[in-house]
């Protein structure tokens, strides 16, 4: 797969605020850009963790840290959801399940 690389001008005086060199504050901006895509559900687990240059365990992790839900259920597919639960709860009441 081909890799692109974007450049975003940044003066030397934001780095030093922010206490970063170049390569700490690009790191930090791919997690972002990660964190952020896959929140809006323009990314996948996988995609996202990519993006950020973690395996998807640790782009998890980070998740969590970031207060953000791995599992981003719509209303109606949170509604699909408990619907198949009750259905097989039903299913199993009739086949002499408790």
């Amino acid at each position: 797969m081909r890799t692109l690389n974007i450049n975003i001008p940044i003066s030397e005086d934001v780095l030093f605020v922010l206490k970063k060199d170049e390569k700490s504050l690009q790191e930090e901006a791919r997690k972002i850009l990660a964190l952020q895509f896959f929140k809006e559900r323009k990314l996948s687990l996988g995609k996202a963790a990519e993006l950020a240059g973690m395996d998807k365990d640790d782009f998890a992790t980070l998740l969590g840290k970031n207060q953000i839900d791995i599992y981003q259920y719509t209303e109606r597919e949170l509604e699909q959801e408990f619907d198949a639960v009750d259905k097989f709860v039903e299913v199993f009441k009739h086949e002499g399940g408790s």
